[in-house]
């Protein structure tokens, strides 16, 4: 169980490793170090290294309302790895009286916009235990020019996605978490994660 800066509560996969991203650029770089010692240790790779790249990440991250960034082994084989981002976006006020805000309606909005963006995506309205949501899922590709690489020719990656976007129970934002794969042989066990993590968001002041 895992407190973030979205004020969520959420159940991380197992091995999962990652970083959350605050407002404070220090206590960032403190995250980032300790994480690539970490992952030096389980990995053999370079820890300064690995910091730097989190480190150069951070800047992004906090302009794209990312407060949780991380990987973790899927599928049978520990060559299946997927990358998980959870984050808020803040909606400007829309409320004009003492109504609460309807999750319903805010979903159908999700929905339109999504479809209009990723018009090959799978894109549905779900329910789960936060509230209404949106959940789609889209396969393309990620590319990385030569000068990036330093191969001869363009990098090209498969990507699977699944994401949800889950508006809060205040009205004031919606949640977005969406896990990325690089493998469809680990893209069952890449929904399956997904799904899990989704299902287990609720507000931070959850008894346990």
């Amino acid at each position: 169980m895992t407190s973030t800066e979205t004020g969520l509560l959420l159940d991380l996969p197992p091995g999962f490793i990652g970083m959350p991203v605050t407002a404070d650029d220090e206590a960032n770089a403190g995250i980032a170090k300790a994480l690539g010692q970490k992952v030096a240790e389980a990995t053999g790779t370079d820890a300064e290294e690995f910091s730097a790249h989190l480190r150069s990440l951070t800047p992004y991250f906090k302009e794209n309302g990312v407060r949780l960034f991380g990987r973790f082994a899927v599928g049978e084989g520990p060559e299946h790895v997927a990358t998980l981002a959870l984050g808020t976006v803040r909606l400007p006020s829309v409320r004009t009286g003492p109504a609460e805000p309807d999750g319903e309606v805010m979903t159908s909005a999700l929905l339109n916009v999504y479809r209009r963006n990723h018009p090959q995506a799978d894109v549905r309205a779900v329910r789960l235990p936060l509230g209404p949501a949106l959940a789609a899922v889209e396969v393309g590709e990620f590319r990385l020019p030569p000068e990036l690489t330093g191969r001869a020719d363009e990098l090209v990656q498969p990507r699977i996605k699944a994401e949800f976007q889950v508006p809060l129970p205040t009205g004031e934002g919606v949640v977005i978490l969406a896990v990325t794969a690089d493998s469809m042989e680990a893209w069952p066990a890449v929904a399956e994660a997904a799904s899990r993590v989704a299902h287990s968001l609720r507000p931070g002041s959850t008894e346990e």
